[in-house]
């Protein structure tokens, strides 16, 4: 059913700081003819902790939303890592029997890890020295910064939507997490970034409450 990209999200969201997340591409079926309100939602990694985050933070932002969304709660030694087949097998019957409209399934797809050169830079800073009671002279102190070498690490993820029914992708983003501080941060945001697009772009993506 969910055509699972068998890529894990195993280094996501770890390390480094000021993450924010960003909409590359959206693709959406424009024939949709059927409201997705009830929504199941499963992160692709062997990772419990950063699946329960991710998931847990989608789940969330879609229930402040107009949907009705819950994670996918087999533990992760239950799945079938191994056996995408079988992994698609076990969520696709879930979502049947809770009566789920579709099924939002979030995958890692690249990682990048990006250096830039910064040169060596002179920094000012004004001093003020009392020379009296009245009076004050002010020289400037120098500071050499020397030349290194920043690191930036994105995280290209896709996140797609299934039809239960048909088991057809009705909607799909591709986003990128750059420089993730926390793993609670970057999931909320990233939550954020999916259900704001989800919402304007899906046609017939939930009725009103």
């Amino acid at each position: 059913m969910l055509r699972v990209a068998y890529l894990c999200l195993i280094a996501l969201f770890a390390g480094c700081a000021g993450s924010t997340t960003e909409v590359q591409r959206i693709e959406a079926v424009p024939e949709v003819d059927k409201t997705y309100k009830r929504i199941l939602v499963f992160a692709v990694t062997k990772k419990e902790q950063i699946r329960v985050a991710v998931e847990s933070e989608l789940v969330s932002e879609l229930n402040k939303s107009e949907f009705e969304a819950s994670r996918f709660e087999e533990p992760n030694a239950n799945i079938p890592w191994e056996d995408p087949g079988a992994i698609q097998q076990l969520v696709a019957e879930e979502a049947r029997s809770g009566d789920y409209d579709g099924v939002l399934v979030v995958s890692l797809i690249r990682k990048n890890r990006e250096s830039r050169y910064v040169p060596e830079q002179v920094v000012y800073q004004p001093i003020v020295t009392s020379i009296g009671p009245l009076a004050s002279t002010t020289y400037m102190d120098t500071t050499v910064v020397p030349p290194s070498y920043q690191e930036t690490v994105n995280y290209v993820l896709k996140s797609t939507l299934f039809d239960t029914v048909s088991t057809n992708p009705v909607w799909q983003l591709y986003s990128k997490t750059v420089n993730p501080d926390s793993l609670d941060a970057a999931a909320k945001d990233f939550g954020k970034v999916v259900v704001k697009a989800l919402r304007k772009t899906l046609p017939h993506a939930a009725e009103e409450k």
